[in-house]
């Protein structure tokens, strides 16, 4: 009976344990994103900065295991990124998504969320034109244009002010990868000011 009695004592106290336990492991398992000091947007900035680009598309490198710039790399996709800030002006994006490469663009919040994208079977024409804009610019640019968009153009509305469009290329076969990057340097990504009212 005695061995019972405290069987019984300890198991509320190991109970409480287990519970505050599984709580700790839940919070730090949901805040660890937020918490982590080198997102995808902080990763690009910081490989942007190492081979000195500011403005327009940067290259990564080819996949090397252990030394990925991202997560969920392949392989069989060259890839590029364009890094937008969109506090003082929206952001145009230009591109010929004309051949038979697989041609996608995706379109990252800065905390890596990807809000939209598309690929070359929607492309207008064989051409990519995207404006990129919070919704204050994107009120004055359909404002100046009298909300009429041209044909080829899209218009994207960002959810945050900074963030990333990812440029991915399927390279069919591993001697594809030098065009397809040589094609990739022809894209544009840059800022516009806004039109004068």
């Amino acid at each position: 009976m005695m061995i019972l009695d405290r069987l019984l004592n300890f198991l509320p106290w190991a109970l409480a344990t287990l519970m505050i336990a599984a709580m700790v492991h839940l919070v730090s398992v949901l805040l660890m994103p937020a918490l982590a000091p080198k997102d995808a947007y902080a990763r690009l900035a910081s490989y942007a900065k190492t081979v000195g680009i500011n403005e327009g598309v940067v290259a990564l490198p080819p996949i090397t295991p252990g030394a990925e710039i991202l997560p969920f790399e392949d392989a069989s996709f060259v890839e590029a990124a364009c890094i937008y800030d969109l506090s003082r002006r929206p952001y145009h994006v230009t591109a010929s998504a004309e051949g038979e490469d697989f041609f996608g663009l995706s379109f990252h919040a800065s905390g890596g969320r990807i809000y939209h994208a598309i690929t070359d079977r929607s492309a207008i024409k064989g051409k990519f034109d995207i404006i990129l804009g919070n919704t204050r610019q994107m009120e004055a640019i359909e404002n100046a244009s009298d909300g009429a968009a041209p044909l080829q153009e899209v218009r994207i509305t960002a959810p945050t002010s900074r963030g990333f469009v990812m440029l991915r290329v399927l390279a069919k076969r591993g001697s594809d990868q030098a065009r397809i990057r040589e094609q990739l340097k022809s894209v544009k990504c840059e800022n516009f000011d806004l039109p004068k009212n």
